[in-house]
């Protein structure tokens, strides 16, 4: 087992147009100051160089498109590796060799038992490349040490180190069979390489995991690009659809009022058609009755020559024929001529009167459709009137009214189709996520309880851990008797008889950060490998944000004190220890320590990080 431990040198961010770099020493190194001015980022920057898949994205970050962190195994070579702040594979550069030296490609992934890769390449140099850990204890199955299994131990940011759970374990039940293997490895110093599958297991599901951590790696890329945040995304939703209801209530009360408009105008239109053919009726008419009154006149005219000529000819003086000279008496007028001169003048006078009679029926048929045509006349430029308001009043108030809430309601329509979208890839996450503990605890049912292999840390290496880490509260002064035992069932300690989880978030933070130091005292007095170095964010928030009575209480203590004298003391050259603090630590500690402070001033030292 190698004692090589690795040490941060620098990080250095670079850009077109702009460079920032902080320098680290050995021993404790406190970086404090005013908030929003990089300290967590730094964090966060230093685990994306150790092979994070993602940066945080901040403004100050967008100069600059180059990371690189220069480090150093103790007692042998410094290195520097550089990446690009998008992620990707790693440069890595020889420092030994000096400006020449050429970089070499390190693969983001890990793979077992290479150096290709930037976990292997860390792992050799710590003395635990090749390691296996255990996955399945059901099963009996192992998976291979990645630096990614160490990071998360030694890079603790602020949210890490005040949650609830164990600082040993993240929470993921899926993970804990190999996070706790990490654990008995470097407290032990012996892998599960010597763990033998059970040969009964017919079910090999890793293709399907694997495909199913890609599901999950491609959606959570999205999720990332999308920027939303799940519970604001769902409130968001919530408020779309009160705001899409409503406002289709408000469409369908102004469709309707349209409706009912576009019905009058119908109704309106055809009045108007009615009346406009009643009129042509009525000209149609008037154009023939006048031809009729014309017959009359001809008629009347005709009779009246008639009547008149009959007359005269009933009174002229019978004489003898002109041809053949026969009296008057002789001329048998009756065998020629069936006509009677009296009876034709009655006849004639007869029609006359008929006629006469018919034109004043015609005539006040006349009068009656030219009156009717006149009151159509009035009905018509009254109804053209209302139809021409009614018109208006849809064509430039009620319709663009229904336009601009049609338009709004497919606004709305659209942006909640877009946030269905943005939840519907929290649900596939979601979906994805049970199936993958389907798989995995599926894997876990196929082997029987008496075939499970014993995990955990063992009783005696969890006691000398569990004391410590209770010599390391003592001499912190932590409040108590700091008596610490490891409960196996929760993976977490518990101290003076109360669980570590059930404290607030500064005692969480506080008893966090001694875990990690004893983590790293442990393995270096037992010779055991570790990376060799901590970085803690924020481990005395409750000196910062106390809450509750029991950290007000604590913030009158010497703690803060007694903190930084036991780094100090307990962590020189041969070890390193990051410090990411608000408050700067005591005034008379500070020329022990390798002190940044960012004063968030532009005018007045560092400003931040960046």
């Amino acid at each position: 087992m190698s004692d090589s431990y690795l040490q941060l040198r620098s990080i250095r961010f670079r850009g077109p147009t702009a460079a920032a770099k902080l320098d680290f020493e050995s021993g404790v190194n406190v970086i404090c100051g005013a908030s929003d001015t990089g300290k967590s980022f730094l964090a966060d920057s230093i685990d994306f160089m150790l092979g994070g898949s993602f940066l945080e994205e901040i403004p100050e970050r967008a100069k600059y498109d180059q990371l690189r962190l220069c480090l150093a195994v103790i007692g042998d070579e410094e290195f520097k590796l550089q990446r690009s702040t998008s992620g990707g594979s790693f440069q890595l550069f020889d420092l030994s060799e000096g400006d020449e030296a050429k970089p070499t490609t390190l693969k983001q992934n890990h793979a077992h038992d290479k150096k290709d890769n930037l976990s292997g390449y860390l792992l050799d140099k710590i003395g635990l490349l090749g390691k296996r850990i255990l996955k399945s204890k059901a099963k009996g199955t192992t998976q291979s040490l990645s630096f990614r299994n160490l990071a998360r131990l030694v890079i603790v940011q602020e949210g890490e180190i005040q949650q609830t759970g164990s600082p040993f374990w993240s929470g993921q039940y899926t993970t804990k069979t190999s996070e706790i293997a990490t654990i008995k490895l470097l407290l032990t110093g012996i892998d599960d390489s010597s763990v033998v599958p059970d040969p009964g297991q017919s079910r090999d599901n890793t293709r399907q995991i694997a495909l199913i951590e890609d599901l999950l790696s491609d959606l959570q890329t999205e999720i990332e690009d999308l920027g939303e945040d799940r519970e604001e995304l769902e409130e968001q939703l919530e408020r779309l659809e009160r705001s899409i209801e409503s406002r289709r209530k408000e469409l369908s009360a102004s469709q309707k009022a349209l409706d009912e408009l576009v019905g009058k105008r119908r109704e309106l239109f055809e009045k108007n058609q009615e009346t406009l053919d009643r009129l042509d009726e009525i000209s149609d008419l008037l154009a023939r009755f006048r031809l009729l009154a014309d017959h009359y006149d001809v008629d009347l005219k005709r009779l009246t020559a008639i009547q008149e000529s009959g007359s005269m000819f009933a009174h002229v003086e019978q004489v003898a024929c002109p041809l053949c000279g026969a009296d008057p008496d002789a001329q048998h007028l009756d065998e020629t001529c069936d006509g009677d001169a009296e009876a034709v003048v009655a006849a004639s006078k007869a029609e006359i009167e008929k006629i006469e009679r018919l034109q004043a029926e015609l005539g006040s048929t006349v009068s009656d459709l030219k009156a009717e045509s006149e009151e159509l006349g009035e009905f018509l430029k009254s109804v053209e009137a209302e139809y021409d308001a009614l018109n208006e009043e849809i064509q430039y108030s009620v319709g663009p009214d229904v336009t601009e809430a049609r338009a709004s309601f497919s606004a709305l329509i659209e942006e909640r189709s877009s946030s269905q979208k943005a939840a519907d890839l929290f649900a596939r996450y979601d979906k994805l996520v049970a199936r993958r503990t389907g798989v995995l605890e599926e894997d876990d049912d196929l082997g029987s309880p008496s075939s499970e292999v014993t995990t955990g840390i063992p009783e005696s290496v969890a006691h000398a851990f569990s004391s410590k880490v209770s010599g390391i509260l003592k001499e912190w002064h932590f409040p108590g008797q700091c008596h610490v035992h490891y409960d196996k069932e929760s993976s977490d300690f518990v101290i003076d008889g109360k669980p570590r989880s059930s404290r607030g978030k500064g005692l969480r933070a506080i008893t966090h950060a001694a875990v990690s130091i004893a983590l790293l005292e442990y393995c270096q007095l037992n010779g055991l490998s570790h990376p060799g170095f901590v970085v803690l964010d924020s481990p005395l928030l409750a000196y910062f944000k106390p809450e509750g009575d029991e950290e007000i209480a604590l913030r009158g203590t010497d703690l803060k004190e007694r903190f930084y004298d036991y780094l100090i003391e307990h962590h020189g050259q041969e070890s390193q220890v990051i410090i990411i603090e608000n408050q700067h630590p005591p005034e008379r500690i500070k020329e022990q320590v390798a002190l940044t402070v960012f004063t968030g001033n532009p005018n007045t030292g560092r400003y931040g990080l960046l």
